[in-house]
């Protein structure tokens, strides 16, 4: 069994195993949203640990909601998520820069 393991923006992680198909979101921030389409909206973790799950056609959720559009709460979500990914975006460009930094003045240094 291999499960990938990816870091999402809203401070959730995906679990992909390669086996089963079988694809685990686990949220590791308090509450965060994220938009799923298998559950036909955005997927609201109420908790640290809230967890949504799809399986091919079966999904399962626990402690999480799903705001679908026309939600009174749908466009706070969205702009949470926007807002989220523009953050995570930042911090991996941050990250590379770095990165890229680094092996510049190891080149230098040559």
């Amino acid at each position: 069994m291999t499960v990938t393991v990816t870091k999402k923006p809203c401070g959730i992680t995906q679990l992909f195993n390669t086996e089963t198909g079988r694809v685990t979101y686990k949220c590791k921030a308090e509450s965060a949203y994220m938009l799923i389409e298998a559950f036909g909206g955005i997927v609201k973790f109420n908790q640290k640990g809230a967890i949504a799950t799809v399986t091919g056609h079966v999904t399962s959720l626990e402690s999480c909601d799903v705001i679908k559009l026309g939600d009174q709460n749908y466009k706070d979500a969205l702009n949470a998520i926007i807002f989220a990914h523009r953050e995570f975006a930042q911090s991996v460009a941050d990250s590379y820069d770095k990165e890229i930094w680094e092996l510049e003045s190891k080149l230098s240094n040559l």
